[in-house]
């Protein structure tokens, strides 16, 4: 049992080193995407006194999970676990940090909408989603201050 103790205790400690560094790096000057995100770049104007002691008393309570294409830092219900499975509700929630660890995959949500909107036998409903989560995605990419990876592929071969 001691040895259960100190395992989870390292485990505890090692959990809360990494929200500490996570939550320093959303209050830089990295762009930020999602509803929460947007919010913490908002709290950037309010000065911190101490900003480590402030990430210390924090981080060990922060509700911090991965999504796959963002974070989601939810206490209670949130969207009920559906934006693990429709990554483009995440943007529009208040709960939701998309920082640049998660750029690529949203580059990758671009470029699947833009193949899904080329298949011309897919139907208006097919189209009519890919248009609109085509337009989810860039607007992720913009707020992480990017471009769509095939404008830039563009750009190189001019």
């Amino acid at each position: 049992k001691q040895q259960d103790l100190t395992l989870f205790d390292e485990i505890f400690q090692q959990m809360t080193e990494f929200k500490i560094d996570l939550i320093e790096s959303w209050l830089d000057d990295q762009p930020l995407a999602g509803g929460a995100g947007e919010k913490i770049v908002e709290l950037r104007a309010i000065p911190i006194k101490d900003r480590a002691a402030l990430l210390a008393q924090t981080a060990p309570h922060a509700n911090i999970r991965a999504t796959g294409h963002g974070w989601c830092i939810a206490t209670e219900r949130g969207c009920g676990g559906a934006g693990l499975y429709e990554a483009t509700r995440c943007p529009g929630c208040k709960n939701s940090v998309i920082d640049e660890v998660f750029a690529s995959t949203w580059q990758d949500i671009y470029i699947q909408q833009r193949e899904l909107i080329k298949i011309e036998d897919a139907g208006p409903a097919v189209r009519q989603r890919a248009e609109r989560d085509l337009q989810v995605a860039l607007d992720v990419i913009t707020s992480l201050g990017l471009s769509p990876v095939e404008e830039m592929e563009e750009a190189a071969n001019d």
